[in-house]
């Protein structure tokens, strides 16, 4: 029996609002996807940054205030500018352990003291790492241009696609993709790549946007023992149950919309990350975080109200406002 289940209805509902609205071109156009190098380097910063980036609740720049992703998209700009080695797959796959964890720790500080890192986790990151290094430098002589270029732009394609050959990789083994289809957003905002069978793409899915569907009613818990799970914010074995019904969601909002699979992930995970977290704008009048990342990635005019308060199903009833994530140990997203 499933435990959870879409609702259509209301993915529709969602979707139709989001279809009345865009993405600000600024986003587009901001550093991390528009600074200058050779495309090779690009391409090393979307697919290390992607590859390490799970778990991110704690990356924190307080001299900054730069939270999670937007701390990793410093950091991988910075690295560029100073030329670091992290960027140099020949170069880790040498590396100690010592080392790169030192690298990373001076890299995830504010002031280079590498005691004063947010980024958690190490071990398993600088695992990951140091797997992508040596397997780039032995099958493909150190370039992420050559292995993704060598599938053609496509997802699939007998053994041979990009979801295949990546998924060869321990940070990129999600069965849904998660990573993989994020380091594919970021290359192919920045002009670096396009796909010629976008059929094939799996929506990215994070906690941030979970915790969304969930309180929107996009998403229907049946099960009494998960959903009092998710309102107490218990650790769960799996979060299969809901991130499957989640992506099967996306779909239904997308198409309905009119925006790509790809663009999702611009309207829901901002909402997640800044006015629908611990407090929520429809409830609290606030949200988690300033400037607000919603208003500033989608075009809307006012901050005043959230912008799905007319079709969300949390914004008046609390059984589903108090809705939280699975929470799992999971280097997935």
């Amino acid at each position: 029996m499933e435990k959870a289940f879409v609702n259509r209805l209301q993915c529709e509902k969602i979707g139709k609002l989001i279809g009345t609205t865009d993405i600000r071109s600024s986003f587009y156009n901001r550093e991390f996807l528009s600074f200058d190098t050779e495309r090779e380097i690009k391409l090393r910063v979307y697919f290390i940054s992607a590859a390490i980036c799970h778990q991110t609740h704690t990356l924190y720049h307080p001299k900054l205030n730069l939270w999670g992703w937007y701390f990793m998209e410093y950091t991988f700009l910075q690295m560029v500018k100073n030329r670091s080695a992290l960027l140099n797959p020949g170069y880790l796959s040498i590396c100690s352990n010592v080392d790169l964890r030192l690298h990373l720790q001076k890299s995830f500080s504010f002031d280079g003291d590498p005691t004063n890192c947010t980024l958690d986790r190490l071990d398993e990151r600088l695992e990951m790492l140091l797997e992508i290094c040596s397997i780039v430098k032995t099958r493909y002589k150190g370039s992420i241009s050559s292995m993704i270029d060598g599938c053609n732009g496509r997802l699939i394609n007998d053994g041979k696609g990009i979801y295949e050959v990546l998924a060869g990789f321990k940070a990129f083994s999600d069965p849904h993709k998660k990573k993989i289809t994020f380091f594919l957003k970021l290359a192919t905002d920045a002009g670096l790549l396009q796909i010629r069978d976008p059929e094939n793409l799996v929506p990215i899915m994070d906690y941030h946007m979970m915790r969304v569907l969930l309180r929107m009613g996009c998403v229907e818990v049946k099960d009494l023992g998960l959903r009092e799970g998710l309102l107490n914010k218990k650790m769960q074995a799996s979060d299969e149950d809901i991130r499957a019904k989640c992506i099967e969601a996306i779909r239904i909002i997308a198409k309905k919309s009119g925006h790509g699979i790809l663009k999702m992930n611009d309207f829901l995970w901002p909402i997640g990350r800044s006015c629908c977290h611990e407090a929520t704008l429809c409830h609290d009048t606030k949200c988690m975080k300033e400037p607000c990342t919603f208003y500033s990635i989608v075009k809307i005019g006012s901050h005043k109200k959230c912008f799905f308060e007319t079709a969300c199903l949390g914004n008046k009833d609390e059984n589903y406002r108090k809705l939280w994530e699975p929470i799992t140990e999971t280097s997935y997203y």
